[in-house]
């Protein structure tokens, strides 16, 4: 069987090029993709759009679904950097379900919606610009 090339960076991806930068680099970066992602994640979440931008479900009255019932999802949802690693906070377990059924956020190896992946090489570029010049000075 043809293994299938996938487009795109996915968090795996992110996670092996934070293993291949140097370290202090990706101590720098990770704090940085991690806040950009969860604004960018929160953006959607409120908007009532996917991460890919697509409308989420009408909900029984016509409206667009709100996931926000007691606010505990929303206050705790994002993306948090431990060390060199990017991970997402849920909080609450259902939050896994509004992850699968509503795409708050991208599911494990599928690819990032395309303005996050370019968030992270932008970040990715800049952080490696700024530890390159403080090595020239």
């Amino acid at each position: 069987m043809a293994k299938v090339k996938r487009l795109g960076m996915n968090f795996p991806d992110l996670k092996r090029r934070l293993r291949e930068i140097p370290l202090s680099v990706a101590h720098e970066a990770a704090p940085k993709i991690a806040a950009d992602l969860g604004k960018r994640a929160r953006t959607a979440f409120d908007s009532g759009q996917t991460v890919y931008g697509d409308p989420r479900p009408a909900g029984v009255d016509g409206r667009s679904l709100s996931l926000v019932r007691t606010g505990l999802a929303w206050r705790v949802f994002g993306f948090v950097a431990n060390g060199t690693i990017v991970r997402s906070a849920l909080g609450p377990s259902y939050t896994k379900y509004l992850i699968g059924k509503y795409k708050i956020l991208p599911i494990g190896s599928a690819v990032l919606p395309v303005e996050w992946q370019r968030a992270i090489r932008r970040i990715f570029g800049e952080t490696l610009a700024a530890s390159s010049g403080e090595r020239a000075a």
